[in-house]
């Protein structure tokens, strides 16, 4: 099984070190990291297993300055080699980055006691009891402990064994998407390849050739080529650090905290969150504050408001930042270094007044956790909107039916169809699934399966892409003030009712229901005819005229007596309706027509 491990832990306690013993690979490589012997920025090397999996590791700086470095490693990591040296014990630092670990939900850990070598049995025995009374009082754990020296090698050939053991038994992964995305940590270019992002890749495998969406910008990205542990492939499978050409990319529309997905309804792109905080990481927090958000690899100030008791927190990004449903999250301190809050996002957009209060409970209370993560985003969605897309491996909710691609409650469909019916039933008469959508405020796609349903039972109907209700249709009474511009239009007769000249109040509303309901025609130029006089015209134009015939504006002229001001809008609209094409000056009769 593939995975992405890291470390953890005070500067200067070997974590480079220990991974230089595992894999043979220095992880540094930052110059001024080597001359400093100190890490810096993320440093990455990786070991084979025996069955041929490729483990990667990610080397963090224990330094404080570079504490946000060590956040954007931990968002992807299977399991931490927690890292104390022997000599100098548990320090102040190795608490701050047990936090970050707490706090992002990550189980799976080693404590690795370095520098066995310098110490006795006893020495050894007190660094092990006092970081394991650490583990429990911040995570409620005791993780596997083993001792090592990366000088001698004792222990490494262990660790080694411990950490494939504990991968090939990893519960069930938590995935931001069940398809393939990547926070990006690196970005560079490369002569004949372009722009290249690396990162760590999971929920799905990339190939080449893929098109995924980058976030920000929401751009469309070709793959050119892939890498993996220094070997090129056409496939990059999920768990693995990867490097990623794009072909065509500019290089300034990618940083690091971009995030490449394959499908990109997953990523919400919103400055306005509200983030369900973890009560044992966010006592810190004041009521009003600046924070620093870390999420996945980006990091972006906002204005931090908390409330509902400590149990939420509404932030306001300066910028927007791309970010899936649930995804763990960490606030640091304006200026500083420290985590201050922790939680999760459970909202990405805007909120609904009328829900406010009904939302606020919800969220409150709901329960989220690297197990559950899309079975309560699902809750969530039919609590607050009644509906929910399906998700795969997921059984569909009690109470729910089972609606093409979604979820939804009886009282929402019934409800959804109700509103439809009265906004069809009223002066409208007839809308387009567009327009329903925007005035019910529900997706499209879910009014296209009430259409398309409806439809079947004989209740609504389409005309020229608008829906209808049949018994509009069936009602030959059309109110007083269309019927009086009706009969205005028909004693235009064919020179056309033009609609520019009018002051009749609302007469784009009753054009619209006019036309609608198929009684006038409307060409360019605010030209209106009967649908009666209109068929005659055209009948005067196209009489006796075979397949690929052309005609002139003076042959339509000569056989109608119109003048070109009402010749050009209704060729046009012979146009429109498919039966001739324009070829220069002339038609060209596409479909023949019978008078």
């Amino acid at each position: 099984m593939n995975a992405v491990i890291g470390t953890a832990g005070h500067v200067d306690h070997g974590k480079s070190s220990l991974i230089e013993a595992l894999t043979g690979i220095h992880p540094s490589h930052l110059p001024q990291e080597i001359a400093r012997s100190m890490t810096i920025d993320l440093g990455f090397a990786y070991f084979t297993t025996p069955d041929q999996q490729k483990i990667g590791i990610i080397d963090v700086p224990g330094h404080e300055r570079f504490i946000r470095n060590m956040v954007k490693a931990v968002w992807g990591l299977d399991l931490v080699l927690f890292v104390v040296a022997a000599d100098d014990g548990w320090a102040a630092l190795s608490t701050e980055h047990l936090h970050v670990i707490a706090a992002m939900d990550i189980k799976s850990c080693i404590l690795v006691i370095t520098k066995a070598d310098l110490v006795d049995e006893r020495r050894l025995k007190e660094v092990e009891n006092d970081s394991l009374e650490h583990f429990l009082t911040e995570m409620d754990m005791i993780p596997d402990v083993i001792n090592v020296s990366s000088y001698t090698g004792a222990g490494i050939d262990n660790l080694k064994q411990l950490i494939i053991d504990k991968i090939n038994n990893l519960p069930q992964r938590e995935e931001l998407d069940n398809q393939a995305h990547l926070y990006v940590d690196r970005v560079f270019s490369v002569n004949g390849i372009g722009t290249t992002v690396t990162g760590t890749l999971r929920g799905g495998e990339i190939n080449v050739g893929d098109v995924l969406t980058l976030f920000p910008g929401n751009h469309a990205v070709k793959v050119r080529s892939l890498q993996s542990y220094h070997q090129q492939l056409n496939c990059a499978q999920p768990y693995s650090r990867t490097a990623i050409g794009l072909k065509q990319l500019n290089r300034k529309l990618v940083t690091k905290g971009s995030c490449l997905v394959a499908k990109p309804q997953a990523i919400t792109m919103s400055t306005d969150w509200i983030v369900q905080l973890n009560p044992n990481f966010s006592s810190f927090l004041k009521k009003q504050s600046i924070v620093e958000v870390a999420l996945g690899t980006a990091h972006v100030l906002a204005k931090c408001y908390v409330y509902a008791e400590g149990k939420l927190a509404r932030l306001q990004l300066v910028e927007a930042i791309p970010a899936f449903w649930g995804q763990p999250l960490l606030l640091i301190q304006h200026g500083g270094s420290h985590i201050i809050g922790a939680g999760r996002v459970v909202w990405l957009q805007s909120i609904d007044t009328k829900k406010r209060n009904q939302l606020q409970s919800i969220l409150a209370d709901l329960s989220i956790n690297s197990a559950n993560r899309l079975n309560a985003q699902i809750m969530l969605q039919l609590a607050v909107n009644g509906y929910s897309q399906q998700k795969k491996g997921i059984a569909p909710p009690l109470n729910t039916l089972t609606f093409g691609p979604w979820w939804i409650t009886p009282e929402t469909k019934n409800s959804l169809k109700q509103q439809c019916d009265d906004y069809l039933n009223s002066v409208v008469h007839m809308a387009s699934a567009e327009e329903l959508a925007r005035i019910t405020g529900y997706p499209i796609a879910l009014i296209e399966l009430i259409a398309e349903e409806a439809c079947q039972a004989k209740q609504w109907q389409k005309i020229d892409g608008n829906i209808t209700t049949v018994s509009q249709l069936q009602d030959s009474k059309i109110p007083a003030n269309q019927q009086q511009l009706l009969d205005d239009i028909a004693e235009s007769g064919e020179q056309g009712y033009d609609a520019s000249k009018t002051t009749i109040v609302g007469i784009r509303r009753l054009l619209r229901s006019l036309t609608e309901k198929q009684l006038i025609v409307p060409t360019e130029n605010d030209l209106f005819f009967t649908r009666e006089i209109y068929q005659n015209i055209v009948c005067k134009i196209m009489s006796n005229r075979k397949l690929s015939q052309r005609f002139s504006v003076a042959d339509a002229r000569e056989c109608t007596g119109l003048s070109r001001k009402q010749l050009i809008p209704l060729l046009n609209r012979l146009e429109r309706d498919g039966w001739v094409k324009r070829v220069d000056n002339e038609r060209e009769v596409i479909k023949e027509f019978s008078c």
